[in-house]
């Protein structure tokens, strides 16, 4: 296996497990099974404010981190289209973008966590 392959592989196994993982956590916040804490959900300064913004925030985070699974499937079909065709760099450079991806929606997701938990009441 090459090294390009193993970077690809890597970092592919990064963009799958990112959405399933924030998607539990998130899931299990907004329907408050995940209390505020400091280990796990969107720890803000407003979702933490109160437990309705917390609940608040980890419900409006829900629609766009739902596009991160989008972005998994869409990055494994590239990267490996990419490895097999251009070769090289191509895979693991397909796969980063990706991430690169998947890191914005997180970034937008929080900031609508944010928006919400600070008009929630509490």
């Amino acid at each position: 296996m090459s090294e390009e392959s193993v970077a690809s592989a890597i970092l592919l196994l990064t963009v799958v497990l990112l959405p399933a993982v924030c998607l539990f956590v998130v899931r299990q916040a907004a329907e408050g099974l995940i209390g505020r804490n400091a280990a796990a959900g969107i720890r803000t300064r407003y979702t933490q404010a109160s437990d309705e913004a917390w609940i608040a925030g980890h419900k409006a985070a829900l629609p766009g981190l739902r596009k991160m699974r989008l972005v998994a499937v869409i990055g494994i079909i590239a990267a490996g289209s990419a490895q097999l065709l251009v070769g090289g760099q191509a895979g693991p450079l397909t796969a980063f973008a990706a991430l690169i991806a998947q890191t914005v929606i997180l970034f937008r997701s929080t900031a609508a966590a944010n928006r919400a938990a600070r008009t929630a009441p509490g």
